[in-house]
């Protein structure tokens, strides 16, 4: 305890612990450098040094261990030079006991702001990753445990993802114990883990891609429920960042959901797959993917920068953005319907819904596929697109220009003529109705071009189009 902790320290028990352990550290090191030179040259007559007694060593560690368990006497090993780099050689000692210790020691130091740079300094997150495939279960714990502080802050996370534990982190998930048993609580400081390198786009991008959100997603439903509830949280930090994976497994992408380039639509009914997965499947012509990048998409940049001066021009600034009266609201408004007539017009121009199937589309997405040679449609190589393609779209391109104002939504039917049929609602802050709640409006990108159908509140009905532009209700399983 902490009370315990000064009295050690009082007692000059740090500088003692590492007295022994430097002398440990240094045995080993002799031992080492016998071994190497014995490796290099069998013959040459060096004097033997023997491995120091594994039984010293283990409980040499298991006290620095003990003693890193309390934030005081944590500070006074810092301040004690060379006690933190003789911990981290023996992570590296050859008996898998003595590193482990080690392992545990050293991820208590994890624990502090101030320790975190010193074992980054020493490249230590390589040595914690392979600390998680050991057999003892306290060790996996620390290790998983060091890996998730490392991940508090931005340069940790980098450095995390530079060192390749993102993988093993997600095979810790399935953590076993000595014996083959379920590894519980190595098991939940994983989770605990991912959930905190998800705090970013390109880490919560990466542990989806490597099966992290698919294995969480089975644990939630898991009968521990330390496991659920952990795996659970963890699963909305990384749909917060990963909105491919939240559309694909929500159907639906809420006003903060801000997308970026990279971001893709992988449709309906199959697992969650990474983009370089989907991009070298072999052409199907039953799947398609759509993707919105226009650092790879020439035409789709040219359509960003177009429309950028094209909403300058009708008088949108970012102070107008950030206004919240009716003539702020009216050019916000004016502004979407430039973005819905210009993906009407790249996509084929609006089409009546007595005229909807007929609207051939099929062999313009079989084109873009095969003009990509794979089943990933780049979004600005559509001429012909459907309510599903514009809505992808419009999103984007709203993100881009209108960020927070856009939603999109994918209806929530398995069967039917309107799989797959998505569609946007938007909304304007300080758009209210008499008793203050938001008004939502459904955009027109098919049938009326810029048509805004207001959704409704507890107060005002929806307009009679909604449910049929939203192909809802009456509209669910008839042909338009």
């Amino acid at each position: 305890d902490f009370m315990s902790g000064l009295d050690f320290i009082e007692e000059d028990g740090v500088a003692q612990l590492f007295e022994v352990l430097n002398n440990y550290c240094q045995s080993y090191s002799k031992y080492q450098e016998y071994k190497e030179q014995l490796e290099e040259n069998p013959d040459a007559g060096i004097d033997p040094a023997e491995l120091p007694d594994l039984r010293l060593g283990r409980a040499i560690l298991e006290n620095c261990k003990s003693c890193a368990e309390q934030g005081n006497v944590r500070a006074s090993m810092r301040e004690k030079e060379g006690f933190f780099p003789n911990m981290f050689a023996m992570i590296k000692h050859e008996d898998e006991i003595v590193s482990g210790m080690a392992c545990q020691a050293l991820a208590n130091a994890a624990f502090d702001v101030e320790g975190r740079p010193m074992l980054l300094d020493m490249n230590a997150i390589p040595e914690f990753v392979r600390c998680l495939t050991y057999k003892d279960v306290d060790t996996q714990l620390s290790a998983a445990r060091a890996i998730g502080n490392f991940a508090l802050d931005s340069h940790g996370r980098k450095k995390v993802r530079e060192s390749g534990a993102m993988a093993p982190l997600v095979q810790q998930l399935q953590a076993k114990d000595e014996n083959g048993k379920d590894a519980i609580e190595p098991r939940r400081a994983a989770i605990l883990a991912i959930g905190k390198c998800a705090s970013d786009r390109a880490s919560a991008v990466e542990l989806c891609d490597i099966g992290a959100l698919s294995q969480l997603l089975s644990l939630m439903d898991t009968h521990w429920k330390q496991l659920g509830q952990a795996a659970e949280d963890a699963v909305e930090r990384l749909l917060q960042k990963s909105q491919s994976a939240k559309l694909w497994l929500r159907g639906e992408l809420d006003y903060e959901d801000m997308t970026s380039d990279g971001w893709f639509d992988m449709g309906v009914g199959r697992p969650y797959t990474s983009l370089d997965s989907l991009e070298t499947e072999e052409v199907n012509t039953n799947r398609e993917v759509l993707l919105a990048d226009s650092n790879r998409d020439p035409k789709l940049k040219a359509m960003v920068e177009q429309l950028k001066q094209d909403v300058q021009a009708i008088g949108l600034t970012q102070a107008v953005l950030d206004r919240r009266d009716a003539a702020s609201t009216e050019i916000k408004r004016k502004c979407m319907q430039k973005i819905a007539q210009r993906i009407s017009e790249v996509m084929g121009g609006s089409v009546p819904y007595e005229a909807f199937q007929d609207f051939g589309y099929s062999t313009e997405v079989q084109r873009c596929k095969a003009l990509r040679k794979s089943n990933v449609v780049w979004i600005a190589d559509l001429k012909r697109g459907v309510c599903r393609h514009r809505a992808f779209l419009f999103k984007y391109l709203c993100d881009i220009l209108l960020p927070y104002l856009c939603r999109l939504e994918r209806a929530k039917i398995e069967r039917g003529a309107h799989v797959g049929h998505a569609w946007n609602c938007v909304k304007f802050y300080g758009d209210v109705d008499q008793e203050g709640q938001q008004k939502t409006y459904t955009v027109d990108l098919m049938h009326e071009v810029g048509r805004l159908y207001d959704n409704g509140t507890d107060l005002l009905p929806p307009d009679e189009e909604v449910a049929k532009y939203q192909r809802k209700d009456v509209y669910q399983f008839i042909s338009l």
